[in-house]
């Protein structure tokens, strides 16, 4: 089966479309025309019980309300009007990579166990996913992520260890910093996550390991990462776990 690189949000890569503008300079910058940021190993904050101060956004707290209250759940959680409403589904990925739709948002109706919903791509990105015991690619991206724990529990790196993340707790990942949350119970996680300082997913550019071969410090920090995994979580690096993630 092709390994695919789940993270949460989406499960494949982002392309970026930055604008560069100057006196006489008024042109878009492709991803490899960019400089390639080098990461921090993991964020410092760990996970935690109330709102991060930089992750506070009214509509986001909305959602977090109503899913508390009972009123909402992933069938009948609503995307706003900045999701095509040919897009307003829960959707997963086949083994080839192409975009499904999951009848009932269902993570059992997934071939890769891992289904996600879009809310928002304005005035802030944000959207639900849900998945089964698997595991995640490291990487990161330059814009900050902020989690919500709506079901489940999983390990996430957080301090420079992996640290228990579970239903009702929120947890802050600063810009151009790994993370990775490996699901490691047969409860599965589902998150809501929000990119607070961004309005358009358009403008992400995701970072994998593969992305800064040859960037050696890049490079070294994703090898720190894997024996941050191999010492907490007993995992090797993503792709040669099929063992223990196995169906």
């Amino acid at each position: 089966m092709m390994k695919l690189k789940m993270m949460f949000g989406i499960a494949a890569l982002a392309s970026t479309s930055v604008m560069a503008e100057g006196p006489q300079c008024n042109h878009t910058q492709l991803p490899y025309q960019q400089m390639t940021p080098v990461p921090y190993d993991s964020t410092p904050y760990s996970p935690q019980d109330t709102m991060p101060e930089q992750c506070s956004n009214p509509e986001v707290e909305a959602y977090i309300a109503a899913w508390e209250a009972g009123e909402i759940d992933f069938k009948t959680i609503k995307s706003n009007s900045s999701i095509p409403a040919d897009q307003q589904f829960c959707k997963s990925l086949d083994d080839d990579g192409n975009v499904l739709e999951i009848q009932d948002c269902d993570k059992s109706k997934s071939p890769v166990g891992y289904i996600w919903k879009e809310l928002s791509d304005s005035p802030v990105v944000i959207g639900i996913t849900d998945g089964r015991k698997s595991d995640h690619a490291p990487h990161f991206h330059g814009q900050p992520e902020c989690y919500y724990v709506v079901n489940g529990e999983g390990q996430t790196l957080a301090d420079n260890q992996f640290k228990k993340l579970g239903t009702g707790q929120y947890f802050y990942i600063p810009g151009a910093t790994i993370h990775n949350t490996p699901i490691m119970t047969d409860e599965g996680l589902g998150v809501m996550y929000w990119y607070p300082n961004n309005a358009n997913f358009n403008g992400f550019k995701y970072y994998w390991r593969n992305d800064v071969k040859n960037l050696h410090v890049a490079e070294e920090a994703f090898d720190r990462v894997d024996e941050i995994r191999k010492r907490d979580l007993n995992l090797g690096p993503y792709g040669t776990n099929d063992a223990i993630f196995k169906k």
